[in-house]
């Protein structure tokens, strides 16, 4: 798919996570998918109790701050290939180790207790590798969240590769040894229509909402949109969750 938005790219045309996260860190912040994944992880591994959590493409690190205050007895490492951003994320969040890594390259070289991989599937090309490398980094379970169903333009503008369908991926996570403990979609029909509506104008959504530093008005209508989610379905909806154990 052609590239829809304009977002900071590297010489190879790829998306630059060095640069994006200085432009959406507000984004990931207060959209309320972002909001509510954060939940809805926090939600999913609390019946487990999870001991020592990865967060495996963690960005700023917004996954990490959350869960620390959700399990405030764990360890937290987070991991990404966006180098400044790690750097960056050390001076920030001191009580977090923070590692550089490429996922579709190989695996730490330690199994966790607990990793999570959240809204990064999506964005390799060799998502089959980069799968078998989050669960060669298992001790125990694996939380994945990706999106399904049509790939938008501002998402192609984001660098999403592809989205995934439910039964497929949780084939691909059993025939690598784990066991699914529950999966299902989410996000209907809010999440639905947010993300038409916000198609419509992918590139006016991206200068107004992933553009630098969000201004009260934004954080208010981010804020009435969260509200909204609440109101989502499960087993229906944009977005997809799999937890499975070792």
């Amino acid at each position: 798919m052609a590239q829809a938005v304009n977002t900071p790219r590297d010489s190879s045309g790829r998306v630059d996570h060095n640069a994006g996260w200085k432009l959406w860190t507000d984004m990931v912040r207060y959209y309320p998918s972002g909001v509510h994944r954060r939940r809805l992880v926090a939600d999913w591994l609390r019946p487990v109790e999870p001991s020592a959590i990865l967060d495996a493409g963690c960005g700023p690190g917004h996954m990490l701050d959350y869960l620390r205050r959700q399990f405030p007895t764990a360890s937290f490492t987070g991991a990404d290939d966006s180098d400044q951003t790690i750097v960056e994320n050390r001076e920030r969040l001191p009580w977090c180790r923070f590692e550089i890594l490429d996922l579709a390259s190989r695996p730490l070289k330690e199994r966790f207790d607990t990793v999570v991989c959240s809204e990064v599937l999506e964005h390799i090309h060799d998502d089959e590798r980069a799968l078998a490398n989050l669960v060669a980094m298992t001790g125990r379970n694996l939380l994945i969240t990706v999106p399904t169903g049509q790939l938008f333009p501002l998402e192609a503008g984001f660098g999403h590769l592809r989205h995934y369908e439910l039964d497929a991926l949780c084939r691909r996570i059993e025939s690598l040894g784990l066991k699914i403990i529950r999966a299902q979609a989410w996000g209907f029909p809010f999440m639905t229509l947010f993300k038409r509506a916000a198609n419509l104008r992918p590139q006016a959504t991206m200068n107004g909402f992933g553009a630098g530093d969000w201004s009260l008005p934004k954080k208010l209508v981010g804020a009435t949109l969260t509200g909204l989610f609440y109101f989502n379905l499960a087993r229906r909806g944009p977005q997809l969750l799999v937890l499975a154990q070792r």
